[in-house]
């Protein structure tokens, strides 16, 4: 179930990293800087597609802007004097299906091993693709092909409950991928000219994520610290001369990149909108890496003062996020809510202590809530306050005011006293409990 759920997400970015985003299919038409005709339209489409509300255009756009992406890879190596227009379109459409295919990863019962077999499964088959013996017009129909797999993949929205903490890590992303493209605009081509067994990159970055999956379960925030800290120490290798140092560099920053990329994929999967959260998300990251690019671009080569830039930002981002996760750390020693609210991403379905997972309610309400905003609301008529609620079922107090503000709204109460009295017309404490204690003794 793991590698169905992540076949439309290995397709896709092995089109992404083969075509558009400078791939070896594209360099050979010699046009100048594709990643950027590519992103920008991309970034402009992805933000558009996190930020409006409905969800109904979502399966028809996604299935035109495929037929769109599809058609322009067909006409790239035929017409590359309209390459610049064409990377553009395809920027547009495969935003939406993009998105398509991302959502299509939380189908799985297990998104974090889905999410790295997604990422390290794409490069696997970017590896084969690249040295299987075919003319480069086999590849780019091979390419459009694979990008029918999304397509044709059910496009269902799933809102499970989930986390709401995106705005907390994006700057984090933003700083990162704004370094990392600047890393790789001036590195790449160096290494490609010295490179001493080419491709074997691609082992670091599979190799990154499989070891980040440990990682990610211990502890979410870490992986991203690690990203950083690997990319700080690519930079570090880049100002030694010569080509030993020039590959380390590039295997370093391929293992922040498959950590970071895992870090990310888990982040924007563990949210509540999922769609939200990969538009808006995406377009965050993607713009770091368009303006790493640019910087690039400029300096035209990565002096030991950019260098020193760099790794000045890098450290100053590892110093705020230790202060955030520490900010978040509750007085009691609990662990971080961030850390407890995505230390797995199966948990973001989320799993509740079985003695509070079910509460009895009058049968007219009992659909309308979660398992989730049940916990909570169990927690609650025991006389909990928030911040006992949020130690018991291991979520963040702002979680609990959250599901609280929810279950308010479901049942059209304007705070706890009217809510306890409408479930069961003037229910006690006692009464619940006995209620409560009643469920837990069901068969």
């Amino acid at each position: 179930m793991c590698f169905q759920a992540s076949l439309p997400f290995i397709a896709f970015v092995v089109w992404l990293l083969a075509v558009p985003m400078e791939g070896f299919l594209v360099t050979p038409l010699g046009v100048q800087h594709p990643l950027l005709f590519f992103l920008i339209p991309q970034i402009i489409t992805l933000w558009c597609i996190g930020s409006v509300r409905s969800r109904t255009f979502m399966a028809p756009l996604s299935v035109a802007g495929g037929g769109i992406t599809i058609g322009a890879t067909v006409l790239l190596p035929h017409v590359p004097g309209t390459a610049s227009l064409l990377l553009g379109l395809a920027g547009v459409g495969s935003a939406f299906l993009c998105v398509r295919a991302c959502c299509y990863l939380k189908r799985s019962p297990s998104l974090v091993t889905t999410a790295a077999l997604g990422l390290a499964g794409a490069n696997v088959l970017l590896f084969l693709f690249t040295v299987v013996p075919l003319a480069d017009s086999v590849k780019f129909l091979l390419a459009a092909a694979l990008l029918l797999i999304p397509l044709v993949a059910d496009f269902e929205i799933r809102t499970d409950d989930g986390n709401e903490n995106l705005p907390l890590f994006l700057p984090f992303v933003f700083v990162f991928q704004l370094v990392s493209g600047l890393m790789y605009g001036a590195l790449y081509g160096h290494y490609a000219r010295v490179a001493l067994f080419p491709g074997i990159e691609l082992i670091f970055y599979i190799l990154a994520v499989g070891s980040g999956l440990a990682v990610l379960r211990r502890r979410h925030e870490g992986l991203l610290a690690i990203a950083i800290v690997t990319a700080m120490f690519a930079f570090s290798l880049y100002l030694i001369p010569g080509t030993v140092p020039v590959n380390a560099a590039l295997f370093a920053m391929q293992t922040a990149a498959g950590f970071l990329d895992l870090y990310l994929l888990a982040l924007l999967l563990s949210q509540r909108d999922t769609v939200r959260a990969f538009g808006r998300g995406l377009a965050v990251a993607c713009s770091g890496i368009v303006l790493g690019k640019i910087i690039a671009l400029a300096v035209r080569d990565v002096p030991p003062l950019v260098v020193a830039a760099s790794n000045l930002v890098l450290t100053v981002s590892i110093l705020l996020l230790y202060r955030q996760m520490r900010g978040e750390q509750n007085l009691a020693g609990q662990p971080s809510a961030a850390d407890t609210e995505t230390k797995t991403l199966d948990e973001a379905k989320i799993a509740q202590p079985e003695p509070l997972a079910r509460l009895t309610l009058p049968p007219g309400l009992n659909k309308r809530f979660s398992d989730q905003e049940k916990s909570v609301l169990a927690c609650i008529v025991q006389g909990m306050t928030f911040k006992e609620a949020a130690r018991c079922l291991t979520i963040s107090e702002s979680s609990v005011k959250t599901y609280m503000k929810r279950i308010y709204e479901k049942t059209s109460v304007a705070g706890k006293e009217e809510l306890l009295a409408k479930l069961g017309g003037g229910w006690g404490e006692t009464d619940c409990e006995r209620e409560l204690l009643h469920d837990r003794s069901a068969p």
